[in-house]
Parts: structure tokens; C-alpha cells; sequence
């Protein structure tokens, strides 16, 4: 049977009155108070506790009306010490209740954010490294309380899926700068505080895992899918020497991510294959059926590590529109531009200092097989060592150079150059 997780969020809320009114002023100097509780199982992605400065954003609205921009409160922040009592973050924006008795409902979500007017929460999982700063929980339970029932009882569950990896190799070997991914999962969606659900995947691609220090154990929160078949796990060796993947396609009895839900993976690394068992659901998160798959080593460049120091892009590949910011890009350096595509300028003689042109072959002279890179004086010692005319020497030299594919001169190029590395070759 499947459990539920969920925190219990007990309010004890501040009647507050007109002027004029008589009101009860012990009741109306009681704090809005909020108490967390754990219903026996672990829900945050981090344990069973609060953190300091943990916060949740809550929504009194009217019994009976959807959540909207005319809810009386919205987005209130409340936070937490450490302990299960959360406070106002800003008291003058502390809810109460209305005095005149009528009926209010709550809803409420976890991590806290500014950015929701819209009564939209956009979630991002490009960036695994905080895990709880991801881990989206919701609460929609909470109806129909007055001034004669303030203790409100909010449940919180999971919106996302996790999925852990536990990581080990049959031979003593150094896991350290080991890097982990999961392909074509699900970058960006929209939360609707209002429904209480999630919209499909607004952008897709690979996502790094959290990897702790000596590469045993790899984690992250992903947005929940229908179907595996297109996903596969990487493991890239830190010192280049391969790497291990396996379709979770492979994975029998897990066909899709279910949100709520944990996915532990216990991971043996092989010299010709790597043993996957799947645990589904440990603890904290809903329970699910477990299988064992198997990953073949491989040799290949992982697609997911391009555009990396190591697998840096091609000319080509760039040409094509691969890469974002911040990727290396490998060529040979040929020449410049004088402020046109049209007008390259081969060699060192006339060259001008604003660009250089990249080529694939130290040999190319055709323009339409080059692109141009960008040096920027906001990136000094770039542009110190890469301009041709005060460094003629460099003509033909390989290099990779870290920056972001964008058009210049109209074209596909290199853009705001960060760093380079001259290669022998």
C-alpha cells in the first residue's frame, strides 16, 4: 500500500477587528503561529527536520472560492529557526482571520518564492546542488476555518519524483570526480497553485546530479514522467578513462516517474558493464516495485559532456547551433573579419584585433566553414593573448576557447570569450 507523506502545519491565528467593534483581546493579541509535524515519515529532501530559515508561502481565500488575485491574503512568508514553529517574516503581513466569523480556506507550498503573482510557480531543475531548494511541496487540504476554528491542519506532499543513486565499483577504485547524468528529462515547468498540478516539460535535456565528494552517492529531484524509454543514465569517469550508461528503458517493472515518489538505484560500476539494482521508494517517499537492470561500459564521448573542457564543441558543431553559454569550443585560429563575414582576412598580416576566425582545419580558407569569435574587452586577458596583431605567432595554432554560441556578424559564432587553452598538437 502506497503511504502518504505529509507535515501537519497547526495555526493559531490573530482575530483582528474594525474600528469600533468589541473584540476579545486576549484572542486578539494571540501570533499567528504555525507548527510543523511530521505524520511519521520523513518529507523534506534533506530529513525529517525544518532548517533555519526554512520558508513556506501561504493563501487564505474565501470557503468555497478557487484560489485568485482577489484572495484577501496571498504568497504570506513564514519561516522557520530550525524548529517546528514558523513565524511571519514580515509581521505587518501576518494573517488573520476575519472577525466577522465567515469561513476561510488555506493553501500553501514549499519553497518559498517572490515570483508568483501569477498564482503560478515555475519550477527549474537545472541546478541540482541545493536539493531543497527544488524539492516543490504543496498543500491544498486545509477548509473551511473561522475565528472559532483557527487550528488548521495543512498537509504537504511532494510534487516531483527523486531518484538516488548508490555508487560502487567490484575493484577498490577512485570514484572522486565522478560525474553523473540523466538525458532528455525535463528542465522547466509551470506549477499551478490553483489546481495543484504540473504542466508537461517546457524545455528538456540533461540534468547533472548532486554528487557528494567521493562519488558513492549521486541524487536528484526530477519533474515526474509518463514514460522512460528516451532517458538514459551516464557515469563519466573524473580522470577521462570511459564512461558507463544504461537506457532506463531497460529498467523492467519502472516505466515512468511517479511524483511522490523516491527512485533509489544501488549501482556497481564494472570494468565491462555496470550492475544496476532498483530500489523504489525508501523511506521518505512513496513505496514502488524495485528490478535490477544492467549498463553496458562504454567508450563512447558522452552526447551530455559536450561542449566540457574535455569534449569541447566543433566549428561545425556550432555551425549547427549546438551549445549554450558557457561551453568550449575547440579550431584552428585563421585569421579575422573586418566587421563583415564577407570580408575574412586571412593570416596575421591586416588582421584586426576585435575578432578572430575558428576553423576546424588550420589549413581552411573558406569563410562559410569558419566562425567568428568574439574578443571583448570585458574579458581582458582573453583578448590580450587571442588578437592576432599582438600576437601574429598564433596563426593556425589549435585552441579551445570557453564562451557562448551566439550569431555575430549574422552568423552562427562565438560569443563574451571567458577563458582558452592553447593546445599542442
Amino acid at each position: 500500500m502506497k503511504a502518504k507523506n505529509y507535515i501537519l502545519l497547526l495555526l493559531g491565528i490573530t482575530l483582528c477587528s474594525c474600528e469600533g467593534d468589541a473584540i476579545d483581546t486576549k484572542r486578539a493579541e494571540r501570533p499567528l503561529r504555525l507548527q510543523a509535524e511530521t505524520g511519521g515519515l520523513k518529507t523534506r529532501a534533506s530529513g525529517s527536520s525544518w532548517e533555519k530559515d526554512d520558508a513556506i508561502g501561504v493563501y487564505m481565500l474565501q470557503t468555497g472560492e478557487p484560489l485568485s488575485l482577489s484572495s484577501p491574503r496571498r504568497n504570506v512568508k513564514y519561516v522557520t529557526s530550525g524548529s517546528p514553529v514558523f513565524e511571519p517574516a514580515d509581521r505587518t503581513e501576518e494573517i488573520t482571520l476575519p472577525f466577522d466569523g465567515s469561513g476561510v480556506d488555506f493553501i500553501g507550498y514549499y519553497p518559498y518564492r517572490e515570483d508568483t503573482d501569477n498564482l503560478s510557480y515555475p519550477v527549474d531543475l537545472s541546478d541540482q546542488s541545493l536539493q531543497t531548494g527544488i524539492d516543490l511541496m504543496y498543500s491544498d487540504n486545509a477548509k473551511n476555518f473561522n475565528s472559532k476554528n483557527p487550528n488548521v491542519q495543512m498537509q504537504f506532499a511532494h510534487q516531483l519524483s527523486k531518484v538516488v543513486l548508490n555508487i560502487r565499483q567490484d575493484e577498490p577504485a577512485n570514484l572522486n570526480g565522478l560525474s553523473v547524468f540523466i538525458t532528455n528529462a525535463g528542465i522547466r515547468a509551470t506549477f499551478d497553485l490553483v489546481t495543484g498540478s504540473l504542466s508537461v516539460a517546457s524545455e528538456r535535456g540533461d540534468i547533472q546530479f548532486k554528487v557528494n565528494n567521493d562519488g558513492t552517492v549521486a541524487e536528484a529531484i526530477l519533474l515526474p514522467e509518463t514514460g522512460l524509454s528516451e532517458m538514459e543514465l551516464w557515469f563519466v569517469a573524473g580522470d577521462g578513462s570511459g564512461a558507463h550508461k544504461f537506457s532506463l528503458a531497460n529498467a523492467i517493472g519502472i516505466d515512468s516517474f511517479e511524483k511522490s515518489t523516491r527512485y533509489v538505484y544501488n549501482v556497481l560500476l564494472l570494468a565491462g558493464k555496470a550492475t544496476v539494482v532498483a530500489e523504489n521508494g525508501i523511506t521518505d517517499w512513496i513505496d514502488a516495485p524495485s528490478v535490477e537492470v544492467e549498463a553496458d561500459y562504454t567508450t563512447e564521448i558522452p552526447l551530455l559532456d559536450k561542449g566540457s573542457k574535455e569534449f569541447p564543441y566543433t566549428v561545425a558543431e556550432v555551425q549547427a547551433g549546438k551549445g549554450k553559454a558557457g561551453v568550449w569550443v575547440k579550431g584552428y585560429i585563421t585569421g579575422s573579419f573586418d566587421g563583415s563575414i564577407n570580408k575574412f582576412i586571412p593570416g596575421s598580416a591586416n588582421a584586426v584585433s576585435s575578432n578572430i576566425a575558428l576553423a576546424d582545419s588550420p589549413d581552411e580558407t573558406d569563410a562559410a566553414k569558419m566562425i567568428p569569435v568574439q574578443l571583448s574587452s570585458s574579458t581582458k586577458a582573453v583578448k590580450d593573448a587571442l588578437n592576432i596583431p599582438d600576437n601574429p605567432d598564433i596563426i593556425n595554432r589549435a585552441v579551445i576557447i570557453k564562451g557562448t554560441p551566439a550569431n555575430y556578424f549574422s552568423v552562427p559564432g562565438l560569443r563574451e570569450p571567458k577563458d582558452y587553452l592553447f593546445i599542442n598538437e
